[in-house]
């Protein structure tokens, strides 16, 4: 063989490496976890914090590689057009582009992206110094590349979309979950965290009808019965009527209020103990009515309407409880506000669960949010009256039945999907 083809033949085989070393990089500084990539650096590693320097400058190193690789791919469809037109005068160009194609394609393209997709990270910090090289010598080329990528961007405008979109990082998490990333416990706390802000108080508010208050005028012993039949730490104290609110009362100061009139005949008055609490529209957001309750440093807040009535109360517990879920303490009694019976097929809901929490776990839309935000709500919204035990309706793929109902609001509402077997609960 003439020394001339082995040295073709040579030339070739370094191309189609330069092409394989050309889309790796490519693939691999597009899919690697910057966020990986600077721990690494952080911890000291060197490749690492060169490889995201050669990340911040994106479009110089996309040029530098897109250039390289079209040099290297011309390169070698040359070479091969011009050695087989030689071996083969007839069909050489024929089989050029037919043995070039498959080569560049398994070679250059299908295994070293496929290599450089499952570690990008390791072999980004490896291509970094031949790179850093490559982009220094093309520098006027890059240069007048990204010019011309400037103009066309002025004559054809396109919107930047920097970063993602809530929808996009969503979709991120459940990706992880699914991959295994991230435990379920992980993923619920990040979506809690990202839809905190889009959260309305009037969807965590425990409702005017099912407040434990006393009015200021009530007897020691009345209000001390109503301590002891809730098991909750605090109690509304409005005068006269509830929409005239005065502060909340803590169980714990009642107690000190007691000994200190009873045992100790001081001469207390019930208001001067009372715990401030936060006035609020329902519209407002649950990480704005966070901030205001902790810079105000309350507890609790009082959710007004547009009247002036008081439509319900929510505390830093219930805000707090939309990100890291329930928050027990010894005197708290436990009830789910959703019961999994078989997964996918067949739930339990309480009438006071958040719609925005059932319908997700149904599959269902969040049809007119701004009419209800209880399951109590979604009942009465499709049967179209106040509902009764034993009333059913069907939205979906999903069958209904009210199960328990008190004053006509529902307790417990059965969900079961229409394909599952029949497994309601026996009246």
């Amino acid at each position: 063989m003439d020394e001339s083809y082995v040295g073709s033949i040579a030339i070739f085989i370094l191309c189609v490496i330069l092409s394989a070393y050309f889309s790796a990089s490519e693939t691999a500084f597009t899919s690697l976890n910057r966020i990986r990539l600077q721990n690494e650096a952080d911890n000291g590693d060197k490749r690492a914090q060169q490889a995201l320097n050669l990340q911040e400058d994106f479009e110089s190193l996309l040029s530098t590689i897109l250039i390289g690789n079209n040099i290297v791919n011309i390169g070698a469809s040359a070479i091969a057009t011009v050695v087989l037109l030689v071996w083969f005068p007839r069909y050489g160009a024929t089989i050029s582009t037919v043995a070039t194609t498959v080569i560049l394609l398994l070679c250059s393209e299908i295994t070293p992206k496929l290599i450089a997709k499952l570690m990008p990270e390791e072999f980004a910090k490896f291509s970094t110094p031949i790179l850093r090289v490559i982009m220094w010598v093309m520098k006027p080329l890059v240069w007048l590349i990204n010019l011309w990528q400037k103009m066309v961007q002025r004559v054809v405008p396109i919107e930047s979309q920097e970063g993602i979109s809530e929808e996009e990082l969503l979709s991120l998490v459940d990706e992880a979950r699914v991959g295994g990333s991230i435990e379920y416990d992980e993923q619920r706390l990040v979506k809690a965290a990202i839809n905190f802000d889009d959260r309305t108080v009037s969807s965590i508010l425990t409702p005017r009808i099912d407040l434990v208050a006393a009015d200021i005028h009530d007897s020691d012993q009345e209000i001390d019965q109503a301590f002891m039949d809730h098991p909750y730490s605090r109690l509304v104290i409005y005068d006269e009527t509830i929409d005239n609110v005065l502060g909340a009362l803590h169980e714990r100061d009642f107690n000190r209020y007691l000994r200190a009139k009873h045992e100790r005949g001081q001469n207390v008055v019930l208001q001067s103990i009372l715990s401030d609490v936060l006035f609020i529209p329902p519209s407002i957001k649950l990480a704005n009515l966070l901030r205001k309750m902790q810079k105000q440093k309350v507890h609790m807040a009082v959710v007004r309407d547009e009247h002036g009535g008081v439509m319900g109360i929510a505390t830093m517990e219930d805000v707090l409880e939309e990100l890291v879920g329930e928050i027990w303490d010894e005197d708290d009694v436990v009830f789910n506000d959703i019961d999994v019976l078989i997964p996918q097929e067949h739930y339990q809901f309480s009438g006071g669960c958040a719609i925005d929490k059932a319908m997700p776990i149904l599959n269902l839309p969040l049809e007119e949010p701004e009419l209800f935000h209880t399951v109590n709500g979604f009942v009465v919204h499709h049967i179209g009256k106040l509902p009764e035990k034993g009333d059913r309706f069907s939205v979906g793929d999903w069958q209904f039945k009210v199960l328990e109902e008190d004053r006509q609001r529902v307790s417990i509402l059965d969900a079961t999907h229409r394909a599952a077997p029949d497994t309601e609960a026996e009246d």
